[in-house]
């Protein structure tokens, strides 16, 4: 895969808040995320956001095999990706056995990380949803000391379907309970593992 992006691929910057891909349009590429965070999202007739991932560096957006983007994927910081036509993917997919064993994997990281999102939202309280979130969104960075939240309290509600207030209230509980060193608004530091572990995410490709 990383060898598909090297050598057929061009990069892409995007903006703070900007949008990358929007529903409904034609999914003609595919994108691997070099640096930044950016939120997939669905909105529903009523105008209700749900945001169901936060990719960051190494994270494949928009593998799918549907013709429209079924989602919206918004920058959340800078963002920079390298962009792959789709195309030129399915190809390389056709007789390259390798990168279907590849792809194949990655989607079930994808989809296992999406139960355990659904289980976390229909049964666990509001800190535990929060705790297991920072938990997991720290892990997805290099730095080990505090981790810098690049979005905001509403986002992480849409995420984790909880209230803006609601996510506040909860940050505090999990910082009077010594489970999190909040330096700052936006940065924190896991000083407690959750007692039960998230499982595998999909593995980021190492760019």
């Amino acid at each position: 895969m990383l060898a598909l992006f090297r050598d057929s691929a061009f990069e892409q910057h995007f903006r703070p808040d900007s949008t990358m891909m929007l529903h409904g349009d034609p999914a003609d590429n595919l994108y691997l995320l070099v640096s930044g965070t950016v939120r997939c999202c669905t909105i529903d007739s009523t105008g209700n956001r749900q945001i169901f991932a936060f990719p960051t560096k190494g994270h494949l957006i928009g593998i799918s095999d549907m013709d429209h983007w079924h989602f919206t994927a918004e920058a959340v910081d800078h963002v920079i990706v390298k962009s792959l036509p789709r195309l030129t993917l399915e190809q390389h997919l056709a007789v390259n056995a390798a990168l279907r064993l590849e792809i194949g994997a990655y989607m079930r990281g994808l989809l296992a990380q999406r139960e355990r999102q659904l289980l976390t939202m229909s049964s666990i309280k509001g800190p535990e949803r929060l705790f297991r979130f920072l938990e997991d969104y720290a892990e997805s960075r290099s730095n080990t000391e505090h981790v810098v939240l690049p979005m905001c309290r509403r986002d992480i509600g849409d995420h984790i379907g909880l209230s803006m207030e609601s996510v506040s209230r909860a940050f505090s509980e999990l910082k009077r309970t010594g489970r999190i060193h909040l330096k700052s608004h936006e940065k924190y530091k896991i000083v407690y593992k959750a007692e039960e572990p998230m499982g595998s995410a999909p593995r980021p490709f190492d760019v």
